[in-house]
């Protein structure tokens, strides 16, 4: 009788996570960027206002990545973004996203561009 009521409670609590606007296969673009991570971090920030973006932190990950979450102007996410230390002088930076966007991709790449060696 656990069996089968574990298994159902398993079933409905999948099925509520909500992925905003980014898909169960997103598509994926990683960035690694000259300059150390608290720098990287701010000119993303930055760069996501001039694209109409909110950059929100989220719970960071294990192994010292942070992530956070990227809003449009309608406060739905739109994208995931993780970003970590390389190596002593490049970030990495990792964005999900869905990928029939075309205005979310171009900001992705503006993002990575303008933050090389912030």
């Amino acid at each position: 009788m656990k069996m089968p009521c574990l298994a159902i409670s398993s079933l409905l609590l999948c099925g509520c996570v909500d992925l905003g606007h980014v898909t169960r296969h997103p598509e994926t673009t990683t960035g690694y960027l000259s300059g150390h991570r608290d720098a990287i971090e701010q000119c993303l920030e930055g760069v996501a206002a001039e694209q109409r973006l909110l950059l929100e932190a989220d719970d960071p990950l294990p192994g010292g990545v942070d992530r956070f979450n990227l809003l449009n102007p309608q406060s739905e996410v739109v994208a995931w973004v993780e970003v970590a230390k390389f190596s002593q002088r490049q970030t990495s930076v990792q964005f999900y996203y869905a990928p029939d966007d075309p205005h979310l991709s171009r900001a992705v790449a503006t993002m990575i561009a303008q933050c090389d060696n912030p």
